[in-house]
């Protein structure tokens, strides 16, 4: 079952942001994964602290704790962190009850 991986963030340094892209998805290819969205929210109803969104889909839960917790994602966190506020959540794919 596939999985994704959903960051909602607010930016923090624009200018540094940019570098977090061209980054991650080597390391996020190399556990398999895909970039689905990555974008600013535009809300329908609701709404919520955090104004973008980056969600990556793995095939399978365990790819993408893989992925999360390699040493390459450890890394980057530590850049994320500095130029966005925001969550992470891994979410499984809905999968229709037989």
């Amino acid at each position: 079952m596939s999985c994704y991986i959903i960051y909602h963030y607010n930016i923090l340094d624009k200018e540094r942001i940019e570098l977090l892209g061209p980054l991650s998805l080597p390391i996020v290819e190399k556990f398999g994964g895909e970039l689905v969205i990555a974008n600013y929210t535009d809300f329908l109803e609701g709404s919520s602290p955090y104004s973008h969104m980056v969600v990556y889909k793995f095939k399978s839960k365990e790819l993408a704790k893989t992925f999360y917790e390699s040493e390459e994602s450890r890394e980057l966190s530590k850049l994320r962190k500095e130029v966005t506020e925001g969550f992470v959540v891994l979410m499984p794919q809905y999968e229709i009850p037989k």
